[in-house]
């Protein structure tokens, strides 16, 4: 945390705003963005459209159910950072009830018993807490993750954050390593999947009307980072904020 503070206010003093995303390391990462888009076209995207066609409705909001239910626990924590202790509270309540009589997270029992959903990450904690100096947009230097894609320093760093704080993982690899691998690996699996059939007609419709495929994505990415980090500056309603994050069409 202390680290990406240091390094949102070092760019505090150049901060671009959403004028311009700042990407002094273009030449890599649009290498690395065509090799992602690759793997795009030659397995994420059919998977996504066989799972999106075949997969009954009802199976594809179980599999979401059980993805945001491993990831309330991270929630919690990075609310607690951010100073909201209560929703906290309910985000673990939500996790106890739908892990136990949602039967792993499969159904939102929680939901229905008036606990709201929310999510957090600790790219929007720290963006949260870079002060009024540092506009959301500016995250540090644009930067394309290898099969993750779009992110930037400060999001990059949360990431590494929440993944080494993550109960689910943690939990898995002290069982056992080659346990831990899979089980990541099935997850992110999972969610890369579930993900890219919720973003198929936004992304092909990026694709096909913009002159620079990377330049669009890099925009639209820093754009809608940038739009979570502001609701959460200005506290605005977490129910509406989830709303927009599962309606958005670039999420990591």
């Amino acid at each position: 945390m202390m680290a990406a503070a240091v390094l949102m206010g070092g760019c505090a003093s150049t901060d671009t705003g959403a004028a311009e995303v700042w990407d002094p390391m273009e030449t890599p990462n649009r290498f690395i963005f065509a090799i992602n888009r690759t793997i795009d076209m030659i397995a994420l995207r059919p998977l996504a459209v066989t799972y999106r066609d075949w997969m009954p409705e009802r199976g594809q909001k179980g599999i979401r159910n059980v993805l945001d239910n491993l990831g309330e626990p991270v929630t919690a924590i990075n609310e607690v950072v951010q100073g909201s202790p209560g929703r906290a509270a309910t985000t673990i309540g939500r996790f106890l009830v739908n892990s136990t009589i949602g039967i792993a997270g499969i159904f939102d029992v929680a939901s229905a018993w008036g606990m709201p959903k929310s999510k957090e990450d600790m790219g929007k904690t720290i963006g949260y807490y870079a002060g009024p100096g540092v506009e959301p947009e500016n995250g540090g230097f644009y930067i394309v993750l290898p099969v993750i894609g779009p992110s930037n320093a400060r999001d990059g760093v949360g990431l590494a954050i929440d993944g080494a704080m993550d109960p689910f993982s943690l939990v898995t690899f002290s069982i056992n390593r080659n346990v831990g691998w899979i089980a990541a690996g099935a997850r992110y699996g999972a969610t890369a999947i579930d993900m890219r059939s919720r973003t198929l007609f936004a992304l092909d419709d990026l694709e096909k009307n913009s002159v620079d495929y990377y330049a669009a994505l890099k925009s639209a990415y820093t754009q809608q980072r940038a739009d979570l980090i502001r609701a959460k500056r200005e506290k605005t309603d977490g129910k509406a904020e989830i709303d927009r994050r599962d309606n958005l069409a670039l999420m990591r």
